[in-house]
C-alpha cells in the first residue's frame, strides 16, 4: 500500500490548492481503476483461485529427498510420481481443458524440515501450481504442512507415515496421504511379535527421529497389550558405531529386536548385533525396508529379516514405464505404488473442479479442490482401493472411521485387514523380500 502525503503551506489557497488536489489526485489515483496484479504476484491461499493462464501449463509439484542419505528413495518415489503423470495424461487425454500438464520437483531434504519447508516456498513460487505430491519423510512434511494450508495448495504424501500429521491439523486441512500411519504400523508389528512370533521379550530402539520415535511408541504399545515386555533404546541418526549397545542386547539375549528408523542406520545395528552374537530374530519398519538393507549386510546375513511396510506388488506395465525413466525398476522406495495412486487422486480432482474461463485460463477453487480430494473413491488405485477421511488419512471406501475399522479388525484376531491400508510385512527369504499377507502371500519362516 502506498500513502500519499499533501503539505498545505504555499498551496494553500486559490489556484495553488486546485494545482495541489490535481497533484494529489495523480499521485494517488484518484478514482481510477486499479490495474490487476502482475502474474505470479498474486498471494496464494485458501480464498485466492488457483489461475493458469491461456495457454500454460498446470505445475504438479513434487517434494522429495534428491540429495543425501534418502536420496535413493526420494529419487525413487519422485520418479514414481513422474511416472504417473505420464500414465494419467496417456489414460485421460494430454490436458485438463485445453492446458497441458508439467511437473516441478524440488529436493526436499527429507528429515531435515528447513530444507522441506524451503522447497515449499520454491513450489508455491511456481505459476499454475495446482497441489504437490509429498513430501517424503514425517519431519519435513511437519514443517511443511502449515505453509502449504496457509497457501491453500493440496499436499497428499505417498510415505510420510507419522501419525498426528494428519489427526492433528486444523479442521479443513490441505493434508492428505496414501501411506498408513504409524500408529497402525505399530499395531501391525505388535500383532505380528505377539500372535505370529509368539515373542516374550522384545528390544525396540527408535533413531531419534519423529517418525522412528512415534512408530517405535505405537510398536510398544501394541506388544506391551498383548503381554510382551519390551525394553526402549534411542540413538541418533548418523550413528555408525552401535557396538556397545549391540554388546548389551546381546548379553539380554531378547527375542526380538526391532529398529524403528532409517538405513544405513539399520543396517549397521543389525550386523553389529550378528558380530556382537545375537541370534535372535530381527525386524524394522518400512524407513529401513529392502534392498537398502539387504546389499549393505548381504543376503545371507539378511535371511529371516521381517519389515513391516513392505512394497506392494505392482503392475507389469508400471514396472516397465518406471525402468524407462529412472534406468531400473523400483528397489528402494516401499512407496511407489501409493505415490502412483496420489497423482491420480491429484489429477482426477483437478480435472473435476477447474473452470474454463472466457479469455481461455482456467482457474481452480483450493478449497473446491481439497474437498473434491477428500471426497476420492478410487477403487482400482495401483495400492489397492483408497479414500480418505476428515482427517485425510487413508481408508478402505466406505470406511468413516479409521481406528473403529482397525479396532474390530484387531478383536477379530485379522491382520490381513492391514492389507485394505497398503499395510503388509514381509520377511527375507532366500535373498527375496516376500510379502507375508496378501495375494500370493508366503510363509512365515
Amino acid at each position: 500500500m502506498s500513502v500519499c502525503f499533501l503539505h498545505y503551506g504555499r498551496w494553500a489557497t486559490g489556484l495553488g490548492l486546485m494545482l495541489a488536489l490535481a497533484l494529489l489526485m495523480g499521485a494517488c489515483g484518484g478514482n481510477e481503476e486499479k490495474k490487476p496484479e502482475a502474474a505470479g504476484t498474486v498471494t496464494p491461499g485458501p480464498q485466492t483461485p488457483i489461475v493458469i493462464p491461456a495457454g500454460k501449463a498446470i505445475v504438479v509439484g513434487i517434494s522429495a529427498p534428491l540429495t543425501g542419505p534418502d536420496s535413493a528413495v526420494g529419487s525413487e518415489d519422485s520418479d514414481a510420481a513422474i511416472v504417473s503423470v505420464d500414465r494419467w495424461r496417456r489414460a485421460n487425454g494430454t490436458e485438463i481443458k485445453g492446458h497441458g500438464i508439467d511437473v516441478q520437483v524440488e529436493d526436499d531434504g527429507c528429515t531435515e524440515a528447513g530444507i522441506t519447508v524451503q522447497a515449499a516456498e520454491r513450489l508455491l513460487q511456481q505459476e499454475g501450481l495446482v497441489g504437490v505430491i509429498g513430501p517424503d519423510c514425517s519431519a519435513g512434511a511437519d514443517a511443511a504442512q502449515p505453509v502449504y494450508r496457509e497457501a491453500g495448495v493440496v499436499a497428499i504424501s505417498g510415505s510420510a507415515t507419522e501419525t498426528t500429521l494428519t489427526t492433528g491439523q486444523p479442521e479443513g486441512g490441505f493434508f492428505f496421504r496414501t501411506a498408513y500411519r504409524n500408529d497402525l504400523e505399530g499395531t501391525l508389528t505388535g500383532l505380528f511379535a505377539s500372535s505370529e512370533l509368539k515373542v516374550q521379550r522384545v528390544y525396540l530402539v527408535d533413531d531419534g527421529e519423529s517418525y522412528g520415535q512415534d512408530l517405535a511408541n505405537a510398536a510398544q504399545t501394541a506388544m506391551e497389550e498383548h503381554g510382551v515386555t519390551v525394553t526402549r533404546q534411542s540413538v541418533s541418526r548418523g550413528t555408525v558405531n552401535f557396538s556397545e549397545l549391540a554388546t548389551k542386547i546381546a548379553g539380554e539375549n531378547p527375542d526380538l529386536v526391532g529398529f524403528a528408523g532409517f538405513n544405513p542406520e539399520a543396517a549397521l545395528l543389525y550386523r553389529q548385533l550378528r558380530d556382537a552374537g545375537y541370534e535372535g530374530s530381527f525386524g524394522a519398519g518400512d524407513a529401513a525396508w529392502g534392498p537398502p538393507f539387504i546389499e549393505p549386510v548381504g543376503a545371507a546375513a539378511a535371511e529371516g529379516v521381517l519389515f513391516a511396510g513392505c512394497s506392494l506388488p505392482l503392475p507389469e506395465d508400471l514396472v516397465a514405464d518406471f525402468r524407462d525413466l529412472h534406468g531400473h525398476p523400483p528397489q528402494d522406495s516401499a512407496f511407489v505404488a501409493q505415490y502412483a495412486d496420489a497423482v491420480t487422486i491429484l489429477l482426477n480432482a483437478v480435472a473435476q473442479v477447474a473452470v474454463e474461463q472466457s479469455d481461455g485460463s482456467l482457474t481452480i477453487d483450493p478449497t473446491a479442490l481439497r474437498d473434491a480430494v477428500r471426497a476420492t473413491r478410487l477403487e482400482d488405485g495401483i495400492s489397492g482401493s483408497v479414500a480418505f477421511d476428515q482427517n485425510g488419512d487413508r481408508v478402505p471406501p466406505g470406511v468413516s472411521d479409521l481406528s473403529e475399522f482397525v479396532d474390530n479388525a484387531i478383536k477379530a484376531g485379522d491382520i490381513n485387514v492391514f492389507l485394505e491400508l497398503g499395510l503388509v510385512p514381509c520377511q527375507v527369504q532366500d535373498g527375496k523380500l516376500v510379502n507375508l499377507i496378501g495375494p500370493g502371500a508366503g510363509t512365515l519362516r
